[in-house]
């Protein structure tokens, strides 16, 4: 099983943050939370955490409510850093197993596997404010995971961080996803989510538009694209599909938004009487222009869908509601 929540719903005085939000989390599988900046995103994981109680709505953990004792054995690695900029590097990670109840033995082995691990075990003795954005970054994460949390939740963890220490952390989190982890994270980097998370959730406006499989989404989209090479000497014969639209033309280069309902057999074809087609291939469209599509194309996606639906082939996740919270519904108090 894993994380369930279900409903829930949060306010700023009068300003809703979370509007009805229902998702999974499942054990064992790297899940993407998206969404643009405001969407909710830190908000949700503060309540799934504990740190602000939900006006409506729960969260739960295999199956029943979280309580305490459940989150003593969750990491949490925040957007905003929480390091002793003057302690030493393996100090703080061995401070923080103590603060989760290892032994200073355990929490000094744990560190030192976990430093070598994410390429700071040179930094051993070395002042935390010493070390760049992305190791202390890196850091960070350490004293998340010091005490091997089943459940991480992180916010923002690639923010900053170079292509090696990209690397570096995917393969962390890839390793504690098959080690039956839970584990949900945020990230505004579409290309990275695509190819590291098997499961994403979307938010916008505090509401759930997009939530399930990355390759089910993208195949159930509604659309394709074909891309094409073909020396023509213009582009007339796209005259004759006016349900295709044109998402790059650069030179003899052609990237083409094909709906369902045409075949692109048959623009191939097409192309091909036109000129000399030289390369072509049918592609799904990526992560990020789904996720233009939902929070940027109105009519396109969440709640702009004219039949009120949070994903793209129509279908509702169970617990998910198109309705906004009502007026008359606790606010949650400021943190």
């Amino acid at each position: 099983m894993g994380l369930e929540v279900r409903g829930v719903t949060y306010a700023f005085g009068e300003r809703v943050a979370l509007d009805e939000v229902s998702f999974d989390v499942t054990r064992g599988v790297l899940t993407g939370l998206l969404g643009p900046n405001g969407a909710g995103k830190t908000t949700l994981m503060r309540i799934m955490l504990g740190v602000l109680p939900p006006a409506r709505g729960e969260v739960l953990f295999d199956g029943r409510p979280v309580d305490d004792e459940d989150r003593r054995r969750w990491g949490y690695m925040p957007q905003e850093r929480g390091l002793y900029p003057g302690m030493p590097v393996g100090d703080q990670v061995v401070h923080f197993g103590r603060l989760h109840g290892l032994s200073r033995h355990d929490a000094t082995s744990r560190a030192r596997i976990l430093l070598e691990e994410l390429d700071l075990a040179d930094r051993w003795s070395g002042r935390t404010d010493k070390l760049s954005g992305g190791m202390q970054q890196r850091l960070q994460l350490a004293t998340a995971l010091v005490h091997e949390p089943e459940v991480i939740v992180l916010d923002e963890p690639f923010s900053g961080l170079d292509p090696v220490a990209v690397a570096s952390l995917s393969g962390t989190l890839r390793q504690r996803a098959r080690a039956g982890c839970t584990l949900l994270f945020s990230s505004h980097q579409l290309d990275l989510v695509q190819d590291l998370c098997e499961e994403i959730v979307m938010v916008d406006h505090g509401r759930t538009v997009l939530d399930g499989s990355v390759a089910e989404l993208r195949a159930s989209s509604g659309r394709r694209q074909l891309r094409l090479h073909v020396e023509a000497p213009s582009r007339a014969w796209l005259g004759a599909f006016p349900e295709v639209s044109v998402i790059d033309d650069e030179a003899d280069d052609l990237r083409l938004d094909v709906p369902l309902g045409t075949d692109p057999l048959v623009v191939l074809d097409a192309a091909r009487r036109a000129g000399r087609v030289v390369d072509f291939g049918l592609e799904l469209p990526t992560l990020s222009q789904l996720f233009l599509a939902a929070v940027v194309e109105p009519g396109v996606a969440g709640s702009t869908r004219p039949d009120g639906s949070t994903r793209p082939d129509g279908s509702t996740r169970p617990g998910d509601s198109t309705q906004p919270a009502g007026s008359s519904e606790p606010a949650g108090r400021r943190p």
